[in-house]
């Protein structure tokens, strides 16, 4: 099979896995479901091109998820003021968090990892960790210059982000009313700004 035709059949293969993990979840989802919802014919062909279910899983994360991107994005941060690339980076993260690809992936995400260790490994070695990792070195780069007060960087990136997790867990998960009334760039973008009024030292603020 030529090249394209092979990185087509392995992404069909990739947006059915999405649609049988997203109805059915990743244990009871079969190789039967993921080739009828692919479009395919034989359900042994999906081992031609993954290794296992949780490899097919791992691709459908890595190369569907929203959020990955921006966490690629946090991996090459620079030396830029965090009261200027933070507000940048919440805009993209709004704006991934209000795709119905985020919340159908972040499901998935959810009502698996509790059950199957290996898999929470797996899913934070493709974001939660890489991110949380990179955004921690990005913040303790920003005390050595002298613009963030000092703290421990991991727990900082913590207080950043868990907000932000917070309200996507309220609003997609327990359907809570009142998280579905706040916009997500609006939530984003008070999480950030209540971060930096806390943690900016006021001398390093941009047009101080």
């Amino acid at each position: 099979m030529p090249r394209d035709e092979t990185e087509q059949r392995r992404q069909q293969i990739i947006d059915g896995a999405l649609d049988a993990f997203a109805r059915l979840g990743f244990d009871r989802a079969t190789n039967r479901d993921i080739a009828r919802a692919a479009g395919i014919a034989s359900p042994g062909l999906i081992y031609h091109y993954f290794k296992d279910k949780t490899d097919l899983l791992y691709q459908v994360i890595r190369e569907r998820m929203p959020l990955v991107p921006i966490v690629d994005a946090v991996e090459q941060l620079g030396d830029e003021p965090p009261d200027v690339v933070l507000p940048r980076l919440g805009e993209r993260l709004a704006q991934a968090i209000d795709q119905p690809l985020t919340v159908a992936i972040g499901k998935i995400v959810i009502g698996e990892v509790l059950r199957h260790p290996q898999l929470a490994r797996v899913i934070n070695e493709i974001g939660p960790g890489r991110a949380m990792n990179a955004l921690a070195a990005y913040l303790a780069r920003q005390m050595e210059l002298g613009r963030l007060r000092r703290t421990d960087p991991q727990i900082a990136a913590r207080l950043l982000i868990g907000p932000i997790l917070t309200y996507f867990f309220s609003r997609e998960v327990l359907d809570q009313p009142e998280a579905h009334a706040i916009a997500a760039h609006a939530m984003v973008a008070e999480a950030i700004a209540h971060f930096l009024r806390s943690m900016m030292v006021e001398e390093s603020r941009t047009g101080a």
